[in-house]
């Protein structure tokens, strides 16, 4: 058996880099509208929840989210083996959750934007790393230490967290909150909970978990009649800086993710030896086939030309399925199984599209969890055949994607701190200040940097656990 599903790294990679240079970058109207979320578009960046489309930013979350769903068999169809049960899967997912809304809340109150004005910028540097060192603490297995070295070691980050968010409103000018927290985190926090026991009891049946999707998108449709028990159940928030029901609407990208990573893990699985039998020239073009879906369709849906869209992704996938279902070796009938549920999310999407007046990130809407759940079944089609096929390593992206919530940490709480207290971060002002598209290549220094953070730990084998 593989010891990892390195197609699925480098999609939580590819995301966990996307989202760092999203943030990183500098935002400029001179530059073209894809280069931000659809709903935010230049020149004024204000939040227009009429704007249909997405762009490369807007696949960044859900393509996470994707790998999470896709995380769940392969490291819980182990510990079943093993012989645990509900018991203790429910008691691990809701110790993950816990942390990750603990992560959450604490990232919303210590990011530097956060911290007190009066203070200055090497203070609020300092003061970074020194969070920084508390999440370390709080995430962090270090092999050179045993396992209770290790908890030991996990349980003082914690209490570290919590002494500041209880007492940090005692410091000067400081104003913490636990209602104020990260939503990225947050709803990754729900998913690992939810995600979790819904993969659990529905691990041995496909069709409950399509179930479950399909429950959902009818709650969320159903959730605008007025006055509805439906709108009841999907507004129901007792705590809303913590849970809100309509979280689960994510389910529908987090379920479709974990079927793709009981294939995965099922080839992984399979003893024999691939003889790699299939022609190279045909899987080169289905990878090639798979990459223009990909880009037709954050055209067709950007430019809002949905009609050639809809055409050309038929003829494009259709085309891909024909040539990957002759495929003789086990690798080729696993790109073949990854292919036909890409493409049935994808069109699902695409026929959901034009409701709730065309896709959305925000307010999400359903096309929008389908057509990026193809999207990124397609994504991990292409990087399967470039690892497993053609050889190609991909080291970086797959490091980051080992270490996501280092990676997504870095910028604000090492590297932008390190490089102020060294005098250096007037350099990326300066650069940025050249033109827009230096602020685009300041965004892309960082997140290069952060990379190179990411890589540095993961050869180490120090991984942040949640």
């Amino acid at each position: 058996m593989k010891e990892r599903a390195y197609s699925i790294d480098i999609l939580r990679g590819l995301a966990i880099l996307g989202m760092v240079l999203s943030g990183q970058m500098i935002w400029s109207a001179e530059l073209p509208a894809w280069m931000f979320h659809a709903q935010t578009p230049p020149p004024g960046f204000k939040f227009d929840p009429t704007v249909a489309g997405i762009t490369w930013v807007d696949l960044v979350f859900p393509f996470f989210l994707f790998s999470m769903g896709a995380a769940f068999p392969l490291s819980l169809r182990g510990r079943i083996e093993h012989g645990a049960g509900l018991k203790q899967i429910a008691t691990q997912s809701v110790k993950r959750w816990a942390l990750l809304v603990l992560f959450a809340v604490a990232l919303a109150n210590t990011r530097s934007h956060a911290l007190p004005e009066q203070w200055s910028p090497c203070v609020k540097s300092v003061v970074s790393l020194c969070v920084w060192g508390v999440f370390f603490c709080m995430f962090v297995r270090l092999p050179s230490l045993g396992r209770r070295a290790n908890n030991l070691l996990n349980i003082c980050g914690v209490a570290g967290i919590v002494a500041v968010l209880l007492f940090g409103h005692y410091v000067h000018g400081m104003n913490v909150s636990i209602r104020r927290s990260d939503i990225i985190i947050l709803v990754l926090a729900n998913m690992v909970l939810f995600g979790t026991l819904a993969w659990w009891f529905t691990r041995d049946c496909l069709s409950a978990r399509l179930a479950v999707v399909a429950i959902i998108v009818a709650l969320k449709i159903s959730s605008s009649v007025e006055g509805s028990w439906t709108a009841a159940v999907w507004n129901f928030s007792p705590v809303p800086w913590l849970y809100r029901a309509e979280f689960l609407k994510y389910l529908c990208i987090v379920l479709p993710g974990s079927i793709v990573g009981d294939l995965v893990r099922r080839r992984m699985c399979d003893g024999r030896e691939d003889d790699k039998s299939d022609d190279r020239s045909k899987v080169f073009t289905i990878t090639l086939l798979a990459l223009t879906v990909i880009i037709l369709n954050m055209w067709g849906l950007f430019t809002r030309h949905t009609t050639i869209n809809v055409i050309g992704t038929l003829f494009l996938g259709a085309t891909a399925l024909l040539i990957a279902r002759r495929a003789r070796s086990a690798d080729g009938r696993l790109f073949y199984r990854l292919l036909t549920w890409g493409f049935f999310w994808l069109l699902l999407g695409l026929a959901f599209e034009p409701f709730e007046g065309g896709i959305k990130k925000d307010p999400a809407t359903i096309g929008y969890f389908f057509i990026t759940s193809g999207l990124a079944s397609f994504t991990i089609v292409v990087a399967s055949v470039m690892i497993d096929i053609f050889g190609l390593k991909m080291r970086t992206t797959v490091r980051c994607g080992q270490n996501p919530m280092m990676a997504y940490t870095a910028a604000g709480y090492i590297i932008m701190p390190l490089l102020t207290l060294v005098g250096a971060a007037p350099l990326l002002v300066d650069l940025a200040a050249m033109g827009p598209w230096f602020g685009v290549l300041r965004g892309a220094i960082v997140t290069a940097i952060v990379a190179i953070v990411a890589i540095l730990f993961t050869n180490k084998k120090i991984f942040w656990r949640t």
